[in-house]
């Protein structure tokens, strides 16, 4: 399988969506079921799974080539936390990408790290590189994730029912040595995701 090295053990700064600035000044985050701070043991996320909004897909720009998927990212079981960060291990998968083909890299590991900013806003950092085949050697992309950040909204402060985890208009560089010709040195990214569940950002 092509490869897709998504959010190498860093997307430091997400707690449960949402990424920090110092470890000193930023607050404890905690992914929660509920409107409570701080959230009760009960009530704690240990799985947070997203995906992208009906008719809204990750749109990445690359030259002249614009390539739309559905995305679900699955989080698994939570790894391990490192005040004030929350750290996930998460698979992503991509779907209905028309004539192109996203991959993840077969047996990768993407890691998640959120990191509490606010009052149900989080910051959330991405690095990994992703597999883009749109038929045919010159069009076969790697792109490297690392440098995203994304901003992650609970549902008292998100349009959305259950929260937000959101990328807008942000550049992917060309992996070294991944790609044909064609693809361009720097693309763009646009992507919203929801949880399946109510995710509150708490401490």
């Amino acid at each position: 399988m092509k490869s897709v090295k998504i959010f190498g053990l860093v997307v430091l700064a997400a707690t449960t969506m949402a990424l920090g600035t110092s470890s000193a000044m930023a607050e404890s985050t905690t992914l929660c079921k509920a409107d409570e701070n701080p959230c009760g043991e009960a009530n704690r996320i240990l799985h947070w799974h997203w995906q992208t909004l009906s008719g809204a897909k990750m749109k990445l720009l690359a030259g002249l080539v614009t390539v739309a998927c559905d995305v679900l990212l699955l989080a698994g079981i939570l790894l391990r936390i490192f005040p004030p960060r929350v750290i996930l291990h998460v698979k992503i998968s991509f779907s209905n990408c028309g004539s192109c083909t996203v991959e993840e890299l077969e047996g990768g590991e993407t890691t998640i790290e959120v990191l509490k900013e606010g009052h149900e806003t989080a910051k959330v950092t991405g690095e990994g590189v992703m597999f883009v085949d749109c038929g045919g050697e010159a069009l076969e992309c790697e792109y490297d994730w690392e440098g995203l950040v994304g901003t992650a909204k609970g549902p008292l402060l998100s349009s959305e029912t259950n929260g937000s985890v959101s990328i807008t208009n942000q550049v992917v560089h060309k992996h070294p040595g991944g790609g044909g010709q064609l693809c361009p040195e720097t693309s763009k990214l646009d992507i919203t995701v929801t949880p399946l569940s109510a995710t509150y950002i708490t401490s």
